[in-house]
């Protein structure tokens, strides 16, 4: 069995420490592997230290676009030259590898599992705030009667070959990548990792496009009037006479905005998880100017 790996990078990254652990896991499940460093524009000297670094080492293979993308837009890149590997698993640069991760993704495959993604633990205060979040989020969802989403790290997960293809072979692939359990039926697991509530993630892989924005803008303003109709009837039933017709008005105003909070901050979430459309002609613009080492 071999396995490819995908690393996309937005910023400096300890390739070395990262791939002794890489390779070490590997080791211990008696797998072969090859790595596939996926480099933003901007990482010149990161680029230069894997060419003289792994020089002798075929398993490391790395490119660089010429211009700034996301981390999903060099994932799909990548994804296009995993089909041989019996599996791809993709671990996003924003943090370091973890090798019980990795044994555990490859455990889960040599188990039967086609997909397996990765799905964080918190503890303490975060943990209640997560949870409130996911909450809202999967109400959304059901509102929307948009796809089940699990909710998981969607840059750090497992995919089977036939998955990988399947991919490969849609449009909107640098979304369908992100939301796999909306489009794609598989048999799926999710592990779980326990992490430090304080931990910081790269500012780089967390950035927030314009249709975010403007969905979060949309929620909490909806939010808010509902709260304020919500103020005024419960007002006005202790304190003020008004016609039983403003009351229906002003509870109806207040559903009306819970409703369009749920949405709109699903969408909002959405936007993050699943993306933008790209156009093809975009991919075909980034491969024409890629500079590819040991590929």
């Amino acid at each position: 069995m071999k396995i490819g790996f995908i690393i996309p990078l937005l910023d400096e990254y300890d390739v070395e420490k990262n791939y002794e652990t890489l390779s070490k896991a590997c080791l211990d499940c008696g797998v072969q592997f090859d790595v596939i460093f996926a480099l933003n524009s901007k990482l010149n000297a990161v680029f230069t230290k894997i060419r003289n670094v792994y020089v002798e080492n075929k398993s490391v293979k790395a490119f660089m676009v010429d211009r700034p993308v996301d981390h999903h837009k060099l994932i799909t890149l990548a994804m296009e030259k995993c089909e041989e590997y019996d599996a791809t698993i993709i671990y996003s640069g924003k943090e370091e590898i973890n090798g019980d991760v990795i044994k555990a993704f490859i455990t889960s495959y040599e188990a039967g599992n086609k997909i397996v993604y990765l799905k964080k633990v918190y503890r303490g205060f975060k943990k209640l705030v997560v949870g409130f979040k996911s909450m809202f989020y999967k109400l959304g969802i059901k509102l929307l009667g948009v796809f089940k989403d699990v909710n998981a790290e969607n840059d750090i997960q497992l995919l089977d070959s036939d998955v990988v293809k399947t991919i490969n072979q849609l449009p909107g692939k640098n979304r369908q990548l992100r939301t796999l359990d909306s489009l794609l039926y598989y048999t799926t697991d999710i592990i779980h990792l326990e992490v430090d509530s304080k931990e910081v993630i790269n500012a780089n892989y967390t950035a927030k496009d314009k249709s975010y924005v403007q969905n979060a803008a949309v929620a909490y303003s909806s939010l808010g009037v509902g709260c304020v109709a919500l103020v005024l009837t419960i007002l006005a039933l202790s304190l003020w006479n008004w016609h039983y017709l403003i009351h229906i008005a002003l509870w109806f105003t207040f559903a009306i905005g819970l409703v369009l909070f749920l949405v709109f901050n699903t969408r909002k979430t959405l936007t993050h998880r699943a993306g933008a459309y790209v156009e093809p002609s975009e991919f075909v613009s980034l491969k024409d100017k890629i500079e590819y080492y040991n590929m």
